[in-house]
């Protein structure tokens, strides 16, 4: 059986922000984690995609293209800037894209990609969410894993269901967190109630910050 449980809005808010926290001590200090990354990361530089290496252009134009929602947006600003992840540290970029429907509000999304080697780190749709009936959790579960293939094909594979959560938020309407394990790290995927992606994120701490995570295990088995 899965497990759903309700969060508070303010919670649930964070699950449109970088690293969406999850509901055990691992989930929050990945969310401080992620906070604290932010906080210290350093603005380098505005690019334009004809700054960017093939690799990362590959990864934007797949994002693009698998995603329905991003088709139709244009870039509206790229920044490289420098974040500390357990692997050292990296150049991320952060690409903004925007779009403005007939009659509507601007609707962004927001993409991050290691701008050397074109990872995709994670990426946040800011366009509302579905007020149609919803899925139930086996479908969640179904989708959030389609999304994953359809962004990271076969490495895809490597990542097995773990938690359900899901919310109220804005004008009633419901979202869905579907967290996926790997042997290294987990992703978040959240999805609103028709089972279209709104957010997705690989966990990436600071280096200091596990560091201090690990030695304060290891005190307490002591």
């Amino acid at each position: 059986m899965t497990k759903r449980k309700t969060l508070a809005f303010t919670l649930i808010a964070a699950l449109l922000l970088p690293n969406t926290p999850i509901l055990s001590s691992e989930a929050a200090a990945a969310s401080s984690h992620k906070t604290k990354a932010t906080v210290t990361a350093s603005k380098l530089e505005e690019l334009s995609i004809k700054d960017l290496n093939q690799k990362a252009k590959a990864t934007l134009n797949h994002v693009k293209e698998v995603i329905p929602d991003l088709k139709n947006y244009h870039i509206a600003s790229i920044v490289k800037e420098n974040v500390v992840t357990t692997s050292g540290p990296i150049e991320r970029l952060e690409v903004i894209l925007s779009s403005t429907p007939e009659g509507t509000t601007p609707d962004f999304g927001v993409v991050h990609v290691n701008a050397s080697t074109g990872e995709l780190i994670s990426i946040d749709l800011q366009n509302g969410l579905s007020s149609s009936k919803g899925i139930g959790d086996e479908e969640a579960i179904k989708k959030g894993k389609e999304h994953l293939k359809l962004l990271f094909g076969k490495q895809a594979e490597k990542y097995k269901f773990s938690q359900i959560l899901s919310s109220t938020v804005q004008d009633n309407k419901t979202q869905i967190l579907v967290i996926y394990t790997s042997p290294d790290h987990y992703i978040n995927v959240t999805l609103d109630r028709v089972g279209k992606l709104k957010a997705i994120q690989k966990d990436i701490y600071p280096k200091a910050e596990l560091e201090g995570k690990k030695n304060k295990k290891h005190l307490s088995s002591n």
